[in-house]
């Protein structure tokens, strides 16, 4: 384990609008989409006073990131200006045509940042109360546009957040089967090694089956020496009773013979 961890959370403080942002914010149509991982260095212990004036600090950051939620839980993040109740920020009818040229020429993800939105919803409206200078064509299709813009930007939005919720299952599903495959191979390597174990247990144990094989043969061959050896130590101690008196008689018999050489030696220097 290393000497970090991570967390959810914020490293810092970041400015409320941020949360909005359509494509790098954190919030996309009410649900959080972005993931935020921040690295918390391992710290010494401290003491209980220590410890509580950094939990003081913990909770008032947590309490104000409470209140800043429930306040932003309230907000309407994806509600569509209404048309009615905007003051139109530009309301000469050549100057909306102008605009309205130009704004139908953006890329529609660019029409979903909430400036160009209400520059487009205000155009709209301001056309749509001038259609009398337009041909029959053309004023058949800003009413049509007028009613399906709010729709097609919240769909877009909708998409947005749907995508990213894709993509962000099949990261966490990528990384899942990552683990999986590693899981997996790691099992697999400890598999074959109790295998290998398994293989050299069984030859083990057909190399002790012939030792014990073996170790009974020589205890069978054993016995039958012991009993020729108690035949043999049987007919020894006997002889042994006997040897004793044998050994005088040939003591005996060997001083005679002794003497009887010695006798005859001293005959040899007669002659007749």
């Amino acid at each position: 384990m290393g000497d970090t961890h991570t967390a959810w959370g914020f490293p810092s403080f970041i400015h409320h609008s941020e949360l909005h942002k359509q494509y790098g914010g954190y919030l996309v149509g009410g649900t959080c989409v972005i993931e935020a991982e921040v690295s918390v260095t391992d710290v010494s212990p401290v003491s209980t006073d220590e410890s509580m004036n950094i939990l003081s600090d913990a909770e008032s950051i947590f309490t104000k990131a409470e209140s800043l939620l429930k306040s932003i839980s309230k907000e309407p993040t994806s509600s569509v200006p209404d048309p009615t109740s905007t003051e139109p920020s530009f309301k000469d009818h050549a100057v909306a045509k102008g605009r309205f040229n130009k704004l139908i020429s953006f890329p529609l993800k660019d029409l979903v940042n909430s400036e160009h939105e209400t520059a487009m919803i205000e155009t709209l409206s301001i056309l749509g109360d001038n259609l009398s200078s337009f041909s029959d064509d053309q004023a058949e299709q800003i009413k049509q546009l007028k009613a399906d813009f709010p729709i097609t930007k919240q769909k877009w939005r909708d998409s947005v957040r749907v995508k990213a919720n894709c993509e962000r299952s099949l990261s966490i599903f990528e990384k899942t089967k990552n683990l999986l495959e590693v899981s997996v191979k790691n099992e697999n390597g400890i598999k074959t090694e109790l295998e290998e174990l398994k293989n050299r247990e069984n030859e083990l144990k057909v190399e002790l089956k012939k030792l014990q094989d073996d170790s009974r043969w020589l205890v069978m061959e054993r016995l039958e020496l012991s009993k020729q050896t108690q035949q043999i130590y049987a007919f020894a101690e006997e002889q042994a009773g006997k040897i004793k008196g044998t050994e005088e008689e040939m003591s005996a018999a060997n001083k005679n013979l002794e003497d009887l050489k010695s006798n005859w030696e001293t005959m040899k220097p007669l002659s007749v």
